[in-house]
């Protein structure tokens, strides 16, 4: 794969101008052409060439972590068919190649978490795969509606068709980026295998939506204006940093950085810097990837204990890859001069000068701020904090493993601001303002925000975040009431005599339990919630 790499990225600087289409032909239905699509562009090269990357030195690694499992050779098969399932959306020029590619990506991740044959597992597998399916009907409906139209093209539609498609895209993207109300499966995703962890937190499963917007961005550029996109896409950022600053479980905190940086791409393509939000979607991607191989690394010294507070020992018994973690972690909130600087930097200067309002400018600035504060937790809790007993493993026995994670270590710190100037050059300019000065400002009150949240009790509201603001519950229970509603997912014994016999009395005690719930602060936390999220988007839709 890493041959494969330096070809495509090699064609990428070939073709950086221009691209080739390949068309092969599979069937017509009518005066519909249902023909698989592929484009050799800027985009597809330049990302696919990231995506091997990150898959080969994953692979390599998964030698290493997983080698003795009796289903190794299982687990390669279906890591290799999720890894073509993503190159396949993203060298679709299609709607019908990019359904199948989405599609696989859907089905393949299922496998993927559920690898482990436990409980727990399969429900975040279930999780996982309804809450997906949810968001592909947006696909399918637009599939179907474009098929009954009989064309591909967003240029056939009338305003109204391009708007019905426009909102059903907008919606599957969403799902699969897991933005807000769609984010609990992303945590619960994490019971996979930690390869595969860093495969979808980083280039694969997480990205297809934000990807899937990029391509389609000049057919719906004047649906990403709107208020409600930029709302979720700035309600996740700012969430999901709350609870990583929260959370002490380290592959969590990595997670939940993750659902943070999908808000800030979401919140850049929708603010109409699409080619930022690329540039942003890349450097997230190598440095999240070796971010969550440091954490499996971490897993295996800790005899696999994710608890933060007691990785205190982290920087004695492995300084190298501690250092390689700590730079992952800087160039994760935008150390100057590292790879994740450039990216948000230019997104900050130009989203600022975009307007949008004031609310917009504290909910950006202030979620920035907590990726700095969860940072800085992780370096000092790893460095100061409590020692803990490590097993006496040594990672270097595998050269090959540690000079594919050296080489994404490079490319992840220093590599990406040469390779953003290098592509991005012409089209991004520099502003000597006070906006320039933002990215200082952010260090600043990420340092007081960590002083003062390093030692602080969350008491009730630890409630509130351990439920991951109720959308654990809500997706875990109300997705699988609706789903089997919806299927009639009944024993094939239940008879009508059951139902309206002994069966009744039943139901009016789960009516009475109900009604209790009701009243429960449970409901009364997660009903206020909702009333201030609806609060905010009425005084911002009528103040500004």
């Amino acid at each position: 794969m890493f041959v494969f790499h330096l070809f495509f990225f090699f064609l990428f600087l070939v073709f950086y101008s221009g691209g080739i289409v390949f068309v092969f032909p599979f069937f017509n239905v009518g005066s519909v052409n249902l023909d698989f699509i592929f484009v050799l562009d800027f985009l597809s090269l330049s990302f696919s060439s990231f995506v091997l990357l990150i898959s080969s030195v994953v692979f390599l690694y998964s030698d290493f972590y997983m080698g003795g499992d009796v289903f190794y050779k299982r687990f390669l098969l279906i890591l290799l068919a999720f890894v073509f399932s993503m190159l396949l959306l993203v060298f679709s020029f299609s709607f019908f190649s990019s359904m199948v590619g989405w599609d696989g990506l859907g089905l393949v991740s299922f496998f993927l978490v559920i690898f482990y044959n436990n409980f727990n597992s399969l429900r975040s597998g279930l999780l996982t795969v309804l809450s997906n399916r949810f968001g592909d009907l947006g696909m399918l409906f637009s599939f179907f509606f474009m098929f009954l139209v009989g064309s591909w093209s967003f240029l056939n539609f009338s305003f109204g068709g391009v708007v019905f498609l426009s909102f059903f895209i907008i919606f599957a993207a969403m799902t699969k980026s897991a933005q807000f109300p769609f984010s609990a499966w992303l945590p619960a995703a994490m019971a996979a295998p930690t390869p595969v962890s860093s495969l979808v937190h980083s280039s694969t499963l997480v990205t297809a939506g934000v990807y899937l917007l990029i391509r389609y961005y000049y057919s719906l550029k004047f649906i990403f204006s709107s208020f409600l996109f930029c709302s979720f896409s700035l309600f996740t950022m700012f969430c999901t940093g709350v609870l990583a600053v929260y959370d002490s479980d380290i592959k969590s905190i990595v997670a939940m950085s993750t659902l943070s940086q999908l808000g800030f791409m979401m919140f850049s393509v929708s603010s109409g810097e699409w080619m930022l939000g690329f540039f942003h979607m890349v450097c997230h991607a190598l440095y999240k990837s070796l971010l969550f191989l440091k954490c499996g690394s971490f897993l295996i010294l800790g005899f696999g204990s994710q608890d933060l507070r007691f990785k205190g020992s982290i920087s004695f018994s492995s300084p190298f890859f501690f250092i390689i973690f700590i730079f992952s972690s800087l160039s994760l909130f935008g150390f100057p001069f590292l790879t994740g600087f450039f990216s948000k930097d230019f997104i900050l200067e130009f989203s600022f000068l975009g307007g949008g309002g004031v609310i917009f400018f504290f909910l950006l600035f202030f979620s920035c701020c907590f990726s700095l504060v969860y940072s800085l937790k992780i370096f000092f809790w790893g460095l100061f904090f409590y020692k803990s007993m490590f097993s006496m493993l040594s990672f270097f026995s595998l050269s090959s493993v540690v000079l594919g994670i050296f080489f994404l270590f490079s490319w992840s710190v220093f590599w990406g601001g040469y390779f953003g100037f290098l592509v991005f050059f012409d089209s991004l300019f520099f502003v000597f303002s006070f906006f320039s000065v933002l990215t200082f400002l952010v260090f600043f009150f990420g340092g007081v925000f960590a002083y003062f949240l390093m030692n602080f009790t969350f008491g009730f509201f630890s409630f509130v975040f351990s439920d991951f603001f109720f959308l654990f519950s809500f997706s875990s229970f109300y997705s699988s009431c609706f789903v089997a509603n919806l299927l009639g997912v009944l024993k094939f014994d239940f008879l009508w005599m059951e139902l309206f016999g002994p069966k009744v009395l039943l139901n009016l005690n789960s009516i009475s339990y109900f009604a209790v719930k009701f009243e429960s602060n449970v409901w009364k936390m997660f009903y206020l919630f909702l009333g201030v999220v609806f609060i905010f988007l009425v005084f911002y839709f009528f103040c500004f």
